[in-house]
């Protein structure tokens, strides 16, 4: 098991930090505390090779809550193999550094977000994540969904603050998988199939589902219930095992 460090980079040099603009991130899959940051990570430039958000900590102050990841080498597709000092959260990483003694922090693409739906809990209230929304063009609500092919049944898998990620048994390079998405989600929605509709996202893995006459609020919570119902039939189905 690591040990849990937290690592401070700061600049020496730099100016106090006002609270009030300081950015906190999340890790996108568990929503625990990443960093916190004195910077939106939109404004910092990115890598050619993988898309990753460069912090240069001379600049900037940046408080991580992770643990050492250990060493990994990435091969990239010129032939370089580069290697990378990972930054975890749990077993996921979520940043790295080429060199220990950089300057340059590399936040992974997609690894974090500033959604953080525990921080609206203790505020007694469930905000819905971003990847249900309503459209400002359509006036519909959308769902962004990710989904994972070739599973033995579809359904629910999980629901983050980017996507909806759902196991289909078809490939989901083919559009035979609407059909699947369409019959799930009538039923964990509760509508009619005319209610839905569906196309695709620019990755082969994504698709954009549209709802009618349901909020956002009402689509997340019907999402939750079911996500809970799966969650108590596998914990009874394990416990029939075993008796």
């Amino acid at each position: 098991m690591p040990k849990r460090t937290t690592l401070t980079f700061t600049s020496e040099d730099g100016p106090r930090v006002d609270s009030t603009r300081l950015y906190v991130y999340h890790c996108k899959y568990s929503g625990r505390h990443a960093f916190t940051i004195d910077v939106d990570l939109r404004k910092m430039p990115r890598r050619r090779t993988d898309g990753a958000y460069v912090v240069n900590t001379d600049e900037h102050t940046v408080k991580l809550y992770t643990t050492d990841g250990g060493v990994k080498f990435i091969k990239r597709q010129n032939g370089t193999v580069e290697k990378q000092y990972r930054l975890n959260l749990g077993q996921l990483p979520i940043a790295y550094k080429s060199d220990l003694n950089s300057n340059l922090l590399y936040i992974m693409d997609g690894a974090v977000t500033t959604y953080s739906n525990q921080n609206a809990r203790r505020a007694g209230r469930l905000l819905v994540p971003p990847c249900i929304s309503r459209s400002e063009r359509s006036g519909l609500v959308e769902m962004r969904l990710e989904l994972e092919d070739r599973s033995h049944r579809c359904t629910l898998s999980r629901v983050t603050a980017d996507v909806v990620r759902v196991h289909v048994t078809g490939l989901m390079a083919n559009d035979a998988v609407h059909e699947e998405l369409f019959d799930l989600f009538a039923k964990v929605l509760n509508v009619r199939l005319s209610q839905l509709d569906i196309r695709r996202a620019k990755s082969s893995r994504n698709r954009i589902m549209t709802v009618e006459s349901l909020t956002p609020e009402q689509i997340y919570e019907r999402l939750r219930e079911a996500l809970k119902k799966q969650a108590t039939e596998r914990a009874e189905k394990r416990q029939r095992r075993h008796m």
